[in-house]
């Protein structure tokens, strides 16, 4: 991911944050720098998910049991 120059308006430079030739934000540059961070955070979080051995045993069902009637 790279922060880019993209324009200047009105006195404002803002920025665009590519990944792979695609823009996935603008802003300025400080808020580019927040959406790295915060994309960062959220891909460590997943990657930790990830990593969390699942369980062994199979999730319990409960099963229940037609009474048996006798005439």
């Amino acid at each position: 991911m790279e922060i880019l120059f993209k324009s200047l308006q009105e006195g404002q430079r803002y920025y665009t944050v590519r990944l792979n030739g695609n823009d996935l934000f603008m802003g300025s540059k400080g808020e580019c720098e927040r959406f790295l961070e915060l994309h960062r955070q959220k891909v460590a979080e997943q990657h930790d998910l990830e990593r969390k051995p699942r369980r062994n045993r199979p999730v319990s069902v409960r099963t229940y049991r037609q009474a048996r009637t006798t005439a």
